[in-house]
């Protein structure tokens, strides 16, 4: 179930990365936002469980997630574990042109609308 779909459920992840491959530092990186749907568990749906995961995120020089690191929990393992995954499941950054990895802190946020 994606949550974009579902009237009054939220659930996105935004990620930064350079837009053009140049070696910008973490912190100046946001010239490009992907946003990202992310599944919003079921039972955490069914449960009513919101939260907000800060996630670091790992691309490689090939433009390809690597690794996902919670670096802020939401309280609910299942509602981290969704943001992680859909972060790496991810495609369309930018390649790096430097050759190395780069890692960004992004958030994402599970809110249901009443």
């Amino acid at each position: 179930m994606k949550a974009e779909f579902l009237t009054g459920i939220c659930a996105v992840l935004l990620v930064a990365a350079p837009c053009n491959g140049t070696t910008t530092k973490t912190a100046d990186a946001a010239s490009s936002v992907q946003t990202i749907a992310v599944d919003y568990p079921v039972r955490a749906l069914r449960e009513g469980r919101q939260g907000t995961v800060i996630i670091a995120l790992t691309v490689g020089p090939d433009g390809r997630p690597k690794s996902c690191a919670i670096a802020s929990s939401s309280g609910h393992a299942d509602l981290d574990r969704a943001a992680c995954t859909s972060a790496v499941r991810a495609t369309g950054f930018p390649p790096l042109a430097d050759g190395s990895d780069r890692t960004f802190t992004q958030k994402a946020e599970f809110r249901i609308e009443e």
